[in-house]
């Protein structure tokens, strides 16, 4: 597997010659096909990410680099690819998850990109962070479905090195339980909502939340995790295509506890106000099992919430101060005692 990033082609959305040279050189176009249109797709948060329009059809590229795409001063595991290529790999064997997820239609692990089937016009989910948005109750049940059958289809899921994921994880660790309640993380909070960053500064403050913090950091961390994750389980990463949901952006994949999986959906549920009554419907349709640590869910769910309130990942939430500082409250005593 390479891990120095010297790749001979970079993907760039105003080298559409370069690209089709790139293709036609890997044999990655049908015969006869010509590239008729290059484009971004999508935010592209972690990698660079592209569609390309032929004469015959549409694809999208991805590329890793050795930085977060939309922060390029925040270093990143440029193997995160290989591990999305994994997971795709790997759960297409389950027929139920294999209608959610796109095909894969060509992979260089030299150049770090992955080729994947396009759903055509869609958007994430994102939107129901917007006042009065609500989630339909028919994706809401594909939600749940698709998360409990990655969790129990690969159910003690066997030790993958390409899937553990270890420093990707270690990225995120810091983001969430670590720099949000860092007093000097050097995060502009006023710039988010005026007032914020005075407001909070009681949480970065309180030595009771920061190690409950480092305590759910290490359940993160650790490898006693026996369920197959996607990882990163939010609205960013759920697909609204025409034929309904579909599930994209696996880089965040590996083996680990259920209840972190859960708890950052619930998460996003809540900050986008999402009714009481559907975010049940989640449970509705996972299938829980004797292990399943309720409590736990709860706290990773506190913390995610509070990461995207007062972290740099920020959400485009229509709060204001008054709002936010609720549900952080709200995160506070999910965190605190679950």
């Amino acid at each position: 597997m390479p891990t120095a990033f010297s790749p001979d082609f970079l993907l760039e959305v105003n080298d559409p010659n370069g690209l089709s040279a790139y293709l036609r050189n890997n044999d990655h176009l049908l015969e006869g096909e010509r590239l008729e249109h290059l484009e971004v797709a999508g935010e592209g948060n972690m990698n660079v990410v592209l569609r390309a329009t032929t004469d015959q059809r549409s694809i999208i590229l991805k590329q890793s680099r050795p930085w977060v795409h939309k922060y390029p001063s925040i270093k990143a595991p440029v193997n995160r690819i290989a591990t999305e290529f994994e997971f795709y790999r790997t759960v297409r064997e389950n027929a139920i998850i294999r209608k959610y997820i796109p095909e894969v239609l060509c992979y260089d692990e030299r150049n770090f990109i992955l080729c994947l089937e396009d759903f055509g016009p869609a958007s994430d989910f994102s939107f129901i962070y917007r006042k009065g948005a609500l989630l339909d109750k028919r994706h809401m049940a594909d939600m749940s479905k698709v998360v409990s059958e990655l969790h129990f289809g690969f159910k003690d899921f066997p030790k993958n090195p390409r899937i553990s994921n270890d420093e990707l994880r270690k990225l995120n660790h810091a983001h969430i339980f670590d720099l949000p309640l860092n007093p000097n993380n050097g995060f502009d909070l006023d710039g988010v909502v005026p007032g914020l960053q005075h407001a909070t500064e009681k949480f970065r403050n309180d030595a009771g939340l920061q190690k409950k913090a480092k305590e759910l950091g290490e359940v993160y961390l650790s490898n006693n995790g026996t369920r197959l994750l996607h990882g990163d389980y939010y609205p960013g990463s759920w697909l609204n295509t025409a034929n309904g949901f579909r599930m994209i952006d696996p880089e965040f994949s590996f083996v680990g506890p259920p209840e972190f999986e859960l708890g950052v959906a619930i998460a996003h549920l809540k900050l986008a106000d999402q009714p009481d009554s559907l975010i049940k419907d989640l449970f509705v349709y996972y299938h829980f099992d004797g292990r399943f640590d309720g409590t736990l869910l709860t706290k990773f769910a506190g913390m995610e919430m509070m990461r995207r309130l007062i972290g740099l990942a920020q959400l485009p939430l229509e709060l204001d101060l008054k709002e936010r500082l609720e549900m952080l409250d709200e995160a506070y005593e999910n965190v605190m005692n679950g």
